[in-house]
């Protein structure tokens, strides 16, 4: 029998794997329930028409999506300052955070080896389900 755990609480990750003491931050993967719950708070659709045909406008609210996705994504932290002081982990400094570049490139590349190890494990758990019901 697989077992799909639907916690989604968090994967840290250190400034130096070899002394935790120096920090890290505890991300989580973006999930399908939140993606839609942030597109549905930012997305506004507007009908139109032009020409006796009827289309949708859609309107994004990037700077809010961006907020929202990082405040969701940033579990807590250890150790972190923003412009040289010690930040608390609260949504302000998550979206002061999230507006620091060298941030966005200490953090894309943990994201992603988290959506790639949580892909690999999902992948391994079908696969694992698909041999154990056919009895192989």
């Amino acid at each position: 029998m697989a077992d799909f755990d639907t916690k989604n609480e968090g994967t840290w990750f250190w400034f130096d794997d070899n002394d935790q003491d120096k920090g890290g931050i505890c991300l989580r993967e973006l999930s399908t329930e939140i993606y839609e719950l942030i597109e549905k708070k930012t997305v506004k659709t507007k009908s139109k028409f032009s020409h006796g045909h009827r289309y949708d406008e859609k309107t994004v609210n990037e700077k809010l999506a961006s907020e929202m996705r990082w405040d969701y994504c940033i579990v807590d932290w250890k150790n972190v300052s923003i412009d040289g002081v010690e930040a608390e982990c609260n949504k302000e400094n998550k979206i002061r955070l999230s507006r620091s570049l060298n941030f966005i490139k200490w953090a894309s590349p943990c994201l992603e080896e988290l959506t790639e190890t949580n892909f690999l494990s999902m992948e391994a758990r079908v696969k694992n389900l698909e041999t154990t019901s056919d009895g192989n």
